[in-house]
């Protein structure tokens, strides 16, 4: 080829568009039960270096309005969830343009868009093994915490991976009470584990006939586990099992994008790559962040240790 900008513009618009569908089947499930970011988050565009959200202390319900309006203040205070930056970069010789070998390098720059597509979904798995501060400056996933003036609810136990865990942890959170004391109303959907715990998942959860617990004969699988939907993610720890749930579209991880990932390049012969190393260079960045949203949308079993929700820390 021979190296002019008409000629970089058009392997540019080739190496856009092969990263542009890498992007589109990175979205896609590679098998039946893997894990993808819509499964777990809710994905918001933002602007500004941080996003503010208050709202993580407002969810309640409608009550009868007698007398002037109940105005919800923040009980719990805000987060504060700042927005990072990220990158992926190649580089192409401009030997291999000249000798006309630049489709050999297609598929990494199809790699590039498949990892960077990836890359919210790693933010909210980051974000719920975690572990973090939540809004009250306590852990997202403890025991005790104090919601409004709704009791308590405990997110987090050691209990190790079962049918009969899950089935509590469906109870658990069916039960779960908020501010003036209303029901937490959430339908746990989703049962996620790692590859450690993949085959038991999906035998309480898809299995038609079951062994009865004398071990004499089958029955059929009435548990309420069935309702879930097993999904895999390899970053999950050994041992470590969720439930979560959605309560009017919101997930219990958010990701906000500052600025979705996007091909640049230095193909200039004016570039200083190109004068000084004879290579071109082509590039993905994005920003934005994750974070875990509400504690009665998510809990976790597995805990070596679980931490208990201590009021000093509140914010």
């Amino acid at each position: 080829m021979v190296i002019n900008q008409a000629n970089m513009d058009g392997l540019f618009r080739t190496y856009s568009t092969a990263l542009a569908e890498a992007q589109q089947a990175a979205r896609q499930r590679a098998f039946p039960n893997q894990l993808i970011v819509g499964d777990l988050a809710l994905e918001m565009t933002v602007g500004g270096a941080a996003v503010q959200h208050a709202w993580l202390s407002q969810i309640r319900g409608m009550r009868k309005w007698v007398g002037d309006r109940v105005i919800n203040n923040l009980e719990t205070g805000t987060m504060t969830v700042v927005n990072d930056s990220f990158e992926n970069t190649v580089g192409v010789p401009r030997t291999s343009i000249e000798d006309d070998q630049y489709g050999v390098f297609t598929p990494l720059i199809a790699a590039l868009g498949a990892d960077a597509e990836q890359l919210w979904l790693r933010l909210a798995v980051a974000a719920l093994v975690g572990n973090g501060a939540w809004a009250d400056g306590n852990p997202f996933f403890c025991s005790g915490r104090k919601f409004g003036s709704g009791g308590t609810i405990t997110n987090a136990v050691k209990t190790a991976f079962s049918k009969a865990a899950v089935e509590t942890a469906i109870k658990d959170m069916r039960g779960w009470r908020l501010a003036g004391d209303e029901p937490a109303d959430v339908a746990p959907d989703l049962l996620l584990v790692g590859p450690d715990l993949e085959g038991t998942a999906l035998s309480i959860v898809e299995a038609d006939i079951e062994v009865n617990a004398a071990g004499t004969h089958a029955v059929s699988n009435v548990s309420t586990a069935r309702m879930l939907k097993v999904r895999v993610d390899v970053r999950i720890p050994e041992g470590r099992w969720y439930v979560t749930a959605r309560k009017a579209g919101i997930a219990c991880t958010a990701v906000q994008k500052r600025k979705t990932p996007k091909l640049t390049r230095m193909d200039r012969d004016t570039d200083q790559n190109v004068f000084m190393s004879d290579q071109f260079l082509y590039g993905v960045d994005a920003r934005g962040a994750a974070f875990c949203t509400l504690p009665f949308l998510a809990y976790a079993g597995g805990f070596a240790e679980v931490p208990k929700w201590d009021k000093a820390l509140v914010k």
